[in-house]
């Protein structure tokens, strides 16, 4: 496949983010609403601008640091941005996306949670990092399928394990998907090394 050229607005949209201009941002994340799917846009803008982040910051930790939290809230601007435009639908399940206490790596929940909703599921993302006791209301939704967890910090494999345990014995119907470095560890249904495949595992579990 040829890589997009600087004037695409997904190679615009990539660079904007890690230059944290948010005004270049929203700019190239209309013009390619306007030219791709969500899918695409967040495969190949956002996730795209992060994973040269990570190179950056491998080669100048310090020097990339400085820059990173303006390319977060740009990133946060372009999510908002995108579920803005997304009609309106008649889901017919929902899914809870989060992270748990002290896992301090959100940004991945926030993209899948941005990317399901694209496909008219439900989702519940809690913006603050989950217990069990946080999660009463959306497990008392009848139409809860699935809880995605994002799985990075190393510390929170423990409140995982527990999180994961508590919701099987008040809801066994749902299905749980994870992701990152601790997503084989904590007995999940699946797991998931990428934002797409996500969905492909929740039509092969529906």
């Amino acid at each position: 496949m040829e890589s997009p050229s600087k004037s695409d607005p997904l190679t615009r949209l990539s660079s904007a983010i890690l230059s944290g201009d948010r005004e270049s941002a929203v700019n190239a994340t209309r013009e390619a609403l306007q030219k791709y799917q969500v899918e695409d846009i967040l495969n190949k803008g956002v996730l795209a601008a992060w994973e040269t982040f990570v190179s950056l910051y491998q080669k100048d930790p310090a020097g990339t640091l400085k820059t990173w939290d303006a390319a977060y809230f740009t990133t946060r601007r372009v999510l908002s941005l995108i579920e803005s435009a997304i009609p309106p639908g008649s889901p017919h399940f929902s899914a809870i996306v989060a992270t748990v206490r002290g896992e301090g790596h959100t940004l991945m929940r926030d993209v899948i949670a941005t990317y399901l909703r694209s496909k008219n599921i439900k989702v519940y993302c809690p913006k603050r990092g989950i217990t069990i006791d946080d999660l009463k209301e959306e497990l008392s939704d009848p139409s809860l399928r699935f809880l995605v967890l994002s799985c990075i910090d190393s510390d929170t494999e423990k409140i995982l394990k527990e999180t994961l345990a508590s919701v099987r014995r008040i809801r066994p119907d749902v299905k749980i998907i994870a992701g990152g470095p601790l997503a084989e560890k904590i007995g999940a249904d699946a797991v998931t090394s990428n934002m797409s495949e996500v969905l492909t595992i929740i039509n092969s579990l529906t």
